[in-house]
């Protein structure tokens, strides 16, 4: 007996080299325990070895890609924002996109889905004064999404279009590109001006088969396709319903991927398409009752991703590395259904709100970020 005691207290070995190191990583593809040598000299000769996915020991049990499985017990204080400077009260039904403009103005687009199936859609340009909202303008541009150029140019897709058109600053309207027969989602222009864009096929979002197709497509400055994104580094289809995205510094890119019951997640890729990591929420705010519902998207200066979780009326804040260095539930500070997010000049945080159906009284709330 005393000799199989030891026998099973006997250290593991490495599966490659067969020697009694000690084990630090383990190939989910191959199923092989490795010492650090054999993982760096030994598992890259394997044949698509790049495209396999090796954990530290340390991890193994744990959901990987999950980052939110990772903190599941982690108890976290750090709030995102500090406090609400102001807040300005609407008669709009929702702040469903902001974006501010150099020049002291705030854009802004909702759309609202009648009983009869059509859709109301609205595009205001204002600007925040002390006290009140002044709309400066309201244009005839019927889109989810949008984003500005250097100059406050305009560009948007109509819903369920195929042509990315570009309102200029003064008010003309052209074509830039389409993507027939691809539907836009969403856009992005990223510091290289080059647009990025999310797209389906036609016909019912949901629900996502082998058949559909789900794409992130960038184009440089002179309209041309220059790369898609559609799969992982092992094949799988990637994304479900591409609602926002989003680019850092170094040309990351964060895409908010929804699913039909208002769940989602949030991915990274990096500049050539592979996937960083993937973001699910927190256990402490997000459940199979209360999941995830990521809608609004901003990265500051010091490159913290900021996330609005709508119907959980809270923030989650994360690093480019995925980790999570803040959350905050927001409701007990009067911010209900935080939807859209943008930065002003002074780098204050602007929270777009939604409302319950039949109201018409939105408020956009200007926070001091802490992180």
């Amino acid at each position: 007996m005393a000799s199989s005691i030891r026998k099973a207290q006997s250290p593991l070995c490495c599966q490659l080299c067969d020697n009694p190191n000690v084990i630090k990583w383990k190939c989910k593809d191959c199923v092989l325990l490795m010492c650090d040598n054999c993982k760096s000299c030994i598992h890259p000769r394997f044949k698509m070895a790049e495209t396999h996915t090796i954990i530290s020991i340390k991890d193994v049990g744990k959901k990987q890609g999950d980052i939110s499985a990772q903190f599941g017990s982690l108890k976290l204080s750090k709030p995102v924002i500090s406090s609400v400077v102001s807040t300005y009260k609407s008669d709009f039904p929702a702040f469903g996109q902001i974006k501010y403009s150099g020049t002291d103005t705030v854009y802004c687009t909702y759309h609202l889905n009648e009983e009869n199936g059509g859709f109301i859609h609205q595009f205001f340009i204002f600007r925040l004064l002390k006290e009140s909202i002044k709309v400066l303008k309201n244009l005839d541009v019927k889109c989810t999404d949008f984003a500005l150029d250097s100059n406050d140019g305009i560009y948007f897709a109509e819903s369920h279009g195929s042509d990315l058109k570009l309102v200029t600053a003064d008010g003309v309207t052209k074509t830039v590109l389409t993507t027939s027969p691809m539907v836009i989602l969403c856009l992005h222009v990223n510091q290289n001006n080059e647009i990025i864009l999310g797209l389906r096929e036609q016909g019912s979002p949901f629900p996502v088969t082998e058949f559909s197709t789900r794409q992130i497509v960038f184009f440089d400055e002179n309209r041309k396709r220059k790369l898609t994104i559609e799969y992982d580094q092992k094949g799988r289809k990637l994304f479900n319903y591409i609602w926002r995205i989003f680019s850092d510094s170094f040309d990351s890119i964060y895409a908010i991927d929804q699913f039909e019951n208002e769940e989602g997640r949030l991915i990274a890729l990096d500049r050539s398409g592979g996937v960083k990591f993937i973001y699910e929420g927190h256990s402490s705010v997000n459940t199979s009752q209360t999941p995830f519902n990521p809608m609004g998207i901003v990265i500051t200066k010091t490159q913290f991703i900021i996330i609005s979780d709508k119907s959980n009326h809270a923030l989650h804040a994360l690093n480019t590395q995925g980790e999570l260095i803040g959350l905050q539930n927001v409701e007990h500070i009067g911010i209900e259904l935080p939807q859209s997010l943008c930065l002003d000049g002074e780098d204050f945080l602007l929270i777009g709100c939604n409302t319950l159906r039949g109201r018409y009284d939105a408020k956009i709330h200007v926070a001091k970020i802490t992180l």
